[in-house]
């Protein structure tokens, strides 16, 4: 079972846009058409934090817990997209999956959401001083 407990922390800096990237060489999950058998894969996720960013334990947790789920790397790629905007509500998100394969074949999954944008105005939050 997917654990969704995302915990978050306030964003101290959320009048300024900047990106945070997170590299996790040891994503798993379970072949979907053969749970017996495991996926290997490099998960890298960036976002654009808004009022708040991720509890790095608790989110490292949350990727963990897809060890033993039967899901395909492309269903996982958007769960954890989902997931994020959910917990997070981000500016932007990208969840980037690369795998590679017999004969040496690479497949790399990219799910995105959002719009990056490169300054952000105070006028639009008038309720937050930085």
């Amino acid at each position: 079972m997917i654990q969704t407990d995302i915990k978050t922390i306030p964003n101290t800096k959320s009048l300024r846009t900047y990106t945070v990237t997170l590299t996790y060489p040891a994503f798993r999950c379970r072949y979907e058409m053969e749970p017996e058998k495991t996926n290997f894969a490099v998960m890298t996720i960036t976002y654009a934090p808004n009022e708040v960013i991720f509890d790095f334990p608790s989110f490292m947790a949350y990727l963990r817990s897809f060890e033993d789920v039967p899901i395909s790397l492309e269903s996982a790629a958007n769960r954890v997209l989902d997931d994020m905007f959910e917990r997070l509500q981000p500016i932007w998100a990208r969840v980037h999956v690369r795998t590679e394969r017999e004969h040496g074949v690479v497949i790399e999954i990219t799910a995105e959401h959002g719009q990056l944008s490169h300054s952000r105005s105070h006028a639009s939050r008038p309720d937050r001083a930085e």
